[in-house]
């Protein structure tokens, strides 16, 4: 009962985070009937200032959807919570875990109603997306943790392994983090060519970024600046989680993992280098953001295994 409920909380905070990024996606101007001239003049509107009071564009079906998934996320969280402070006796983990996750639920609702009208988009994304991240972390360790262990990896393995992961779990995070700084500085259309941006390696670029002066818009140099940043940190992940889903297929009893980290990268790659010369669409932004929430997962299980060193449940 207990892994069911902490399962169907980890599925829905992954659709929360998906959701929320279709909704941030489609405020930006995606798939409108006047592309792309709708995307620039969204990115206008969203750096001016608020009127006192008003709301700053979270009144669309998407944002009511994602307000009503994320307060039933609140009721799972507290139930989560409350079962595994109850049951702690008979379950094989700590309580800590399911209260910290309760505790981040808190400070995410809390922040993101104190920062509507004191912070930056851009800022207000970040957090939001790192939140999202441990979140969904937290719960896929709390449910790895429940569930039947399978074979152990050798402790030589594990030791080998266990730092090269946690790298390229924090390379991934960062990489997610810079696709939300590219959405929500509106920089996608910065550079529409590939390999090349604006037709060279090194664009003109500008990485100065003033927060105090959110307002203002962006010049060319600082949104190609943001993209170039996001498509450096792309080509570091693919090089990085491809040589470590290659070294962890040859570690008995990662195979699936090492195959899976792999395929998922191949598919974020083609997603990632489609979006620009074909086009940036809805449907394939959105698919690029859940294809990234969806690598978390090997990762997770990887770092599980590698830490416990005591082997974990199939999945």
């Amino acid at each position: 009962m207990y892994l069911k409920l902490v399962q169907a909380t980890c599925l829905l905070t992954f659709f929360a985070v998906v959701l929320s990024a279709y909704a941030r996606l489609s405020d930006a101007g995606l798939s409108c009937s006047n592309w792309p001239a709708c995307y620039e003049e969204n990115a206008l509107k969203e750096r001016q200032k608020p009127q006192t009071g008003a709301a700053r564009g979270h009144a669309s079906w998407q944002w009511k959807l994602h307000s009503q998934v994320v307060q039933l996320l609140g009721i799972l969280a507290v139930a989560v919570c409350a079962l595994s402070w109850k049951n702690r006796n008979g379950l094989r983990q700590s309580p800590l875990l399911p209260t910290l996750y309760l505790v981040l639920m808190v400070f995410m609702a809390v922040f993101g109603v104190w920062s509507f009208y004191h912070l930056p988009r851009a800022v207000i994304v970040l957090v939001h997306l790192a939140g999202g991240i441990a979140m969904l972390t937290l719960l896929m360790w709390i449910a790895l943790s429940l569930m039947t262990p399978a074979s152990a990896v050798e402790a030589v393995e594990a030791r080998k392994w266990r730092t090269f992961s946690w790298l390229g779990f924090l390379l991934l995070m960062v990489q997610i983090l810079l696709g939300g700084w590219v959405s929500s500085n509106f920089a996608a259309l910065a550079c529409t060519d590939f390999p090349l941006c604006k037709g060279s390696l090194l664009p003109p670029m500008d990485f100065s970024y003033n927060l105090t002066n959110s307002t203002a818009p962006l010049s060319v140099e600082q949104l190609t600046a943001i993209h170039w940043m996001h498509r450096i940190g792309a080509l570091l992940a693919v090089l990085y989680l491809s040589w470590l889903s290659v070294g962890i297929m040859a570690v008995e009893g990662l195979r699936k993992i090492g195959n899976t980290i792999l395929g998922l990268v191949a598919l974020q790659f083609v997603l990632g280098i489609s979006n620009g010369p074909i086009g940036l669409s809805l449907a394939g932004a959105v698919l690029h953001n859940a294809v990234a929430m969806l690598l978390l997962v090997p990762l997770v299980l990887l770092l599980f295994r590698l830490q416990n060193n005591t082997g974990v449940a199939e999945i």
